[in-house]
């Protein structure tokens, strides 16, 4: 029966090919003229050629024009890197060795810090005739280490310069432990102590840029310098403040500077001991001295675990790639750029030297006697030196997120602004009255202006000067320290030291606001590159 629906069924006729019409379709598969699936097809009547690998150009494409070349890949690295993804506590760890190897000079320095507040007045009573050579003889010694560090750079490692500046130390405080009121041996520990801070200075300072990673630089370099200066002025303060003076004790008992001599001696055996198994030689100085295998292995041992992983061998290339940048300029070429860094940075830190001059100390005393009285000294005296160590703490540890510059800024302006107000109030008509609140404000402002500055001292030179020009910057502030201590205080002028100290930190406020660059998260390079300009108004 047929399906209406769909009719009768065709005969299908089966055509020989020799038979079939011109473009009737073959037999089999694929037709020809039809595309073959997986394989390029020709170009088809007018129709480009395909091109393979490149870009399909359209008319919209080449209208107007040719279309513009492909984006070049840079010729180097960005010298801006990227901050730690993982939690604080998880990268502190793994970088704890870099601090490690720097803290060992920070216990010299912590002693340094010491024997700086020794000399602008914290000390205890004096049985035995003192001249100014008295305190001035750890900032001779200073500038004396510092000179001598210049001919040794590069030439004497790094550990062995710390371990003779530790016995330097060690020696510096027996003689002030074991002798009393002996003036002689007073100076010869200042001497001693202070050839070993400035011999430590410049070499440790350099350091601290080579050894850190860019995203730790800023805590390890300012930890290392203005935090342990720092913590040794705050002991002083608090134990020659806290100690119970009498006749008997003054000329036959432990005195407060047989404590100092004490303090200094465990600090140069904590350092001697610490510093023989923890410091680590630069990796930038070994690639200099074409010892890769050295590099690499130091690199692995400042970090933890002690592997080599990516992050590793990415700063073994940025080292590399600093080196070879460094190595291209002439000596001339370093000299030329290192000059401007260093008029920046020497008035930056002639200014810091200024913040705790002796003059301040006389101040802070006369308004404290004048407004308080001799019973409450102590507690006010800590103080001073509690807000300046809370000043240069806090900004230690926000200089690798706040950045440099901001601190800096923020520091002068308001360190000025107390000056200008100290200035103010200063005179004997109105007892001083809230000068004593204003110096311990201005202690805590000048902590956070002039903490950055170790990180910009570390990072801104050219390799080929860059410790001799540290040195030059550390003598500069010790030379400040060592005039102003020679100088005689006008009590009843001293307002114009403040009225001078402010006009000067308005002028650092604006040099740094013109010309001093943000390092933060930037490389070695990157820093470098920042500070050859002259003018840097970013933040």
């Amino acid at each position: 029966m047929q399906n209406d629906k769909f009719g009768a069924p065709q005969e299908l006729v089966f055509v020989p090919p020799s038979q079939q019409p011109p473009g009737y379709p073959q037999p089999g598969y694929p037709q020809p003229g039809y595309p073959q699936p997986g394989y390029p097809q020709p170009p088809q009547q007018g129709y480009p050629a395909p091109s393979y690998g490149q870009p399909q150009m359209t008319p919209a494409h080449t209208y107007g024009g040719p279309p513009p070349p492909p984006p070049q890949p840079p010729r180097d690295p960005p010298t801006r890197v990227e901050g730690p993804r993982e939690g604080c506590c998880s990268f502190n760890q793994r970088n704890k060795p870099q601090g490690n190897a720097l803290g060992t000079a920070g216990l010299i320095f912590a002693s340094g810090g010491m024997n700086i507040a020794w000399a602008i007045g914290f000390r205890g009573p004096i049985a035995y005739h003192t001249t100014k050579h008295n305190f001035i003889a750890w900032f001779i010694g200073a500038i004396i280490g510092a000179v001598l560090t210049c001919g040794l750079t590069n030439k004497v490692p790094k550990k062995i310069v710390l371990q003779f500046s530790s016995v330097l130390v060690i020696i510096g405080g027996l003689v002030i432990a074991c002798t009393h009121q002996n003036g002689s041996g007073t100076i010869a520990a200042c001497y001693l102590d202070g050839i070993a801070n400035g011999l430590v200075f410049a070499p440790f300072m350099a350091l601290a840029a080579e050894l850190s990673v860019a995203y730790k630089r800023g805590i390890f370099a300012t930890s290392m310098e203005q935090v342990s200066f720092g913590v040794g002025i705050l002991l002083q303060i608090i134990y020659t403040s806290s100690w119970s003076y009498n006749t008997y004790t003054a000329y036959n008992d432990f005195t407060a500077d047989n404590m100092k001599g004490v303090l200094s001696t465990i600090f140069g055996f904590l350092a001697l001991i610490m510093g023989t198994f923890m410091t680590i030689e630069s990796p930038v100085l070994m690639l200099a001295n074409n010892d890769e295998a050295g590099a690499v292995d130091a690199l692995r041992r400042l970090q933890k675990p002690a592997v080599m992983t990516d992050e590793t061998y990415e700063q073994l290339a940025e080292h590399k790639r600093y080196l070879a940048e460094n190595k291209s300029m002439t000596l001339g070429q370093s000299i030329s750029q290192a000059l401007p860094t260093f008029l920046r940075l020497a008035y930056l830190r002639a200014l810091n030297a200024m913040s705790l001059s002796s003059f301040v100390i006389f101040t802070l005393a006369l308004s404290i006697f004048l407004s308080y009285g001799l019973s409450s000294s102590q507690g006010w005296y800590i103080g001073f030196a509690f807000c300046r160590w809370l000043g240069t703490l806090f900004t230690s540890f926000c200089s690798d997120s706040l950045g440099r510059k901001k601190p800096t800024l923020v520091g002068l302006l308001v360190a000025a602004c107390l000056s200008f107000a100290v200035g103010g109030r200063y005179g004997f008509g109105n007892y001083m009255d809230g000068v004593t609140i204003l110096l311990l404000f201005f202690a805590f402002f000048a902590g956070i202006a002039f903490t950055p500055s170790s990180a910009y001292v570390s990072e801104a030179y050219p390799l080929g000067v860059k410790q001799h020009f540290i040195s030059l910057t550390f003598i500069v502030e010790m030379f400040v320290f060592l005039i102003i201590q020679v100088c005689d205080f006008n009590l009843r002028q001293g307002y114009n030291y403040f009225y001078i100290m402010g006009g000067m930190y308005v002028g650092g406020f604006v040099i740094a606001l013109v010309s001093l660059p943000e390092t933060r998260l930037l490389t070695m390079r990157g820093a470098q590159e920042q500070f050859s300009r002259l003018l840097n108004v970013r933040f």
